[in-house]
């Protein structure tokens, strides 16, 4: 695990040339800044709208967040704060709508307001040959942007789209548009896709690629589980904001239905460059089970689950033990008929031995019969003339 880690935080490192990214760029949760910010894959949590509108479909439980950050830069240090709510829609049975707000604040770069309002829900599509239903989703939102003296303020509307295919393999897709608003004063318009991989529910591998104001990067992360989901370890690529190229870490800890989340990153290039940062995410899951619950329910279920499969393995001893007596059964009769078989055949050779003895007698005495009849007959004599 630990030169995995390595591995892809120095893939992290090195992924690509650092990228023009902006104060407008940065978006909440702690969680997904740990993995290096490729969430669109997973936007499984209360601020997954901000990364794919459609990862929050079919949420069982009503979940709210705030998250808080302060990442610095060669430009001046930024700060933002955030707040995001999810809830089931009853009316669709696997719909959930949400709300979102994220303020960014960057001295000598600019400010940024974001309202989203989230739908989400889960679609069966027969053309396409999924295990799960297809997730689907979309937020409309109210973007307020001010560039300072110089350059003013705007505000705009937009929407983002997403999708998001899971298999029972463990394979997640995702495919987000983002930031379709009218001028702001940034650039707007993104695509990201997004694949991850989870392996036995412990080790899950992402990786993000963004295209956006002539910008195209990838953000690999990983997220690793520990002790029943408790604790998670996470590591990735971070934002290269205002050029500089940074590496992402972060920890999560699952006191549900409480979830604290926290995440650091650190200049790629050494800690005297002005880069880095550090983010915390709160969230709550209203109607959760604690923890605890959780831990003996699997703890419950995998035990009844054993039980089952010790009874199912009893069954079929039993089953074999009866089968065993039945061979044994007919292997006991087959010996006896083989005998009796064996038996019959000895007395069917004695008979037939017994038969030709007889034959023998028989020819044996025809023969000297006829010899004794050749040896009894005169041999005519004529008279003379």
């Amino acid at each position: 695990m630990r030169r995995l880690l390595s591995l892809l935080l120095a893939a992290a490192a090195f992924a690509a040339p650092a990228g023009a990214v902006g104060f407008n760029d940065v978006l909440p949760d702690a969680r997904a800044m740990g993995m290096g910010h490729a969430f669109s894959a997973i936007a499984d949590d209360a601020y997954g709208m901000f990364y794919n509108p459609a990862g929050s479909a079919n949420t069982p439980y009503t979940q709210a967040g705030g998250s808080l950050g302060r990442i610095l830069s060669p430009i001046g240090t930024l700060t933002h704060a955030s707040g995001a709510y999810v809830r089931p829609y009853e009316p669709i049975n696997t719909a959930t709508i949400g709300t979102g707000y994220s303020m960014i604040r960057q001295s000598n770069g600019g400010d940024m307001d974001t309202v989203l309002f989230n739908f989400a829900q889960e679609i069966k599509v027969l053309q396409l040959p999924l295990s799960k239903p297809l997730k689907v989703g979309g937020n409309f939102k109210f973007v307020n942007v001010d560039r300072g003296r110089a350059k003013g303020g705007k505000f705009g509307l937009g929407f983002d789209a997403g999708a998001l295919a899971r298999t029972d393999m463990g394979l997640t897709l995702g495919l987000a548009l983002t930031d379709l608003t009218s001028d702001v004063g940034v650039p707007r318009g993104g695509l990201v896709m997004g694949a991850g991989y989870t392996w036995k529910r412990r080790v899950t591998l992402v990786g993000d690629f963004r295209v956006k104001g002539g910008l195209a990067e990838f953000y690999p992360g990983i997220e690793a589980t520990f002790l029943q989901g408790l604790l998670r370890v996470r590591g990735g690529r971070g934002l290269s904001l205002d050029g500089v190229n940074t590496v992402a870490f972060g920890l999560g800890v699952n006191f549900s239905p409480i979830i604290l989340d926290l995440a650091m990153s650190l200049p790629a290039g050494g800690i005297h460059r002005s880069a880095g940062g550090y983010q915390a995410t709160f969230q709550y899951r209203f109607g959760a089970p604690s923890f605890a619950a959780q831990y003996l329910g699997r703890s419950t279920a995998k035990a009844e689950s054993l039980r089952v499969e010790i009874d199912r393995l009893e069954s079929q001893r039993k089953t074999l033990d009866v089968e065993a007596r039945s061979a044994e059964t007919n292997k006991a009769a087959a010996q006896a008929q083989l005998r009796s078989l064996e038996m019959r055949a000895r007395e069917a050779q004695d008979e037939y031995r017994a038969l030709l003895k007889r034959n023998d007698e028989i020819d044996y005495r025809a023969n000297d019969k006829e010899a004794s009849l050749r040896s009894s007959v005169k041999p005519l004599v004529l008279p003379k003339p």
